[in-house]
């Protein structure tokens, strides 16, 4: 998958693009959710049934960083997690340009004409979807520009879950409240937060229940409420099984920022330093403070019983 990090293109460039027509997916998709996925496969089977690249056009931060910085929403997806899932999905081209105030000044017009050096035949987006200075195109103005310019335009209409529109805003306050299952089916996938590595106390590893330590910031991040969870673990292209700690630890006074302490199974390889992107399967339990390490120990051993059982019943219905 070609990536593209501006819409101020070069000669050189403009004239590659113009080689190859593409239909582009238009979009925030801050979260990747099951209606961002419908606009992008639209264009998907647009692209095969015209042998067309498959382009997405989107931001790399949220547009509330140049507009309103203090009101920037928590993540979704980490920018790693984005170009996994979009080249899993097939997309050829994803124009992913920082939204910044140059770029929030530019008229619908201009957009457009920016837009235009990829060589675009078909635009797809959303219902909701739009553009420009202070979000003055729309679609209705989408649709006179197609006409116009004798090119195609695909409106997707909004997806639903449990009667209300699917939305990145309904996504967080599902994760926070500890609504998994919501939060996944909106998605179509589990929740998922990324950390680096650190090193920890190594409790764990005296317990025979070592951890990959990951500090966590909810201001940034959407993460459910502190607990015990079967954890999906993903470390570059491979994936692991596992079960972790979201919190602070309370069995333990020393603790001063959130973590998640992350114990995968048959696994002793060093991670210090590493990226993990981590996925809240299930809910076990809340957090809680133990009289002893002996008790602390008891219930880590349920835990890891209970998540193996979890992923042994996810394997017998597939």
């Amino acid at each position: 998958m070609e990536i593209v990090k501006h819409l101020y293109l070069n000669n050189k460039e403009t004239e590659r693009f113009q080689k190859e027509p593409c239909v582009i997916a238009m979009g925030t998709f801050d979260g990747l959710h099951k209606g961002h996925r419908d606009v992008i496969d639209a264009a998907a089977a647009y692209a095969r049934a015209h042998q067309l690249r498959l382009a997405v056009f989107t931001f790399s931060n949220h547009p509330y960083a140049a507009i309103r910085p203090s009101a920037i929403p928590q993540s979704l997806l980490s920018p790693e997690e984005k170009v996994r899932l979009l080249r899993q999905w097939g997309v050829d081209l994803l124009i992913d340009v920082p939204f910044n105030k140059q770029l929030s000044l530019l008229s619908p017009d201009t957009f457009l004409q920016k837009l235009k050096q990829f060589n675009f035949t078909c635009l797809v987006c959303g219902s909701n979807f739009s553009y420009g200075f202070q979000g003055m195109g729309n679609v209705a103005s989408l649709q006179q520009y197609a006409e116009k310019q004798g090119i195609e335009l695909i409106v997707r209409p909004l997806l639903e879950y449990k009667g209300k529109t699917i939305s990145s805003t309904r996504i967080r306050r599902a994760i926070a409240d500890g609504n998994l299952r919501d939060a996944e089916q909106m998605l179509g996938r589990f929740c998922s937060v990324q950390g680096i590595v650190h090193k920890g106390f190594q409790r764990g590893r005296k317990l025979g229940f070592p951890t990959a330590n990951l500090y966590v910031n909810r201001n940034g991040s959407a993460l459910p409420p502190s607990g015990v969870y079967v954890l999906e673990v993903r470390n570059g292209d491979r994936v692991y099984e596992g079960v972790g700690n979201l919190g602070m630890n309370p069995t333990f006074d020393d603790v001063v920022r959130e973590v998640l302490e992350v114990h995968l199974f048959n696994f002793n390889e060093d991670l210090y330093g590493h990226i993990l992107e981590a996925s809240f399967c299930r809910f076990i339990r809340n957090e809680q403070r133990f009289a002893s390490v002996d008790a602390l120990k008891h219930q880590l051993e349920k835990d890891k019983a209970e998540a193996l059982a979890w992923f042994a019943a996810q394997k017998a219905e597939q």
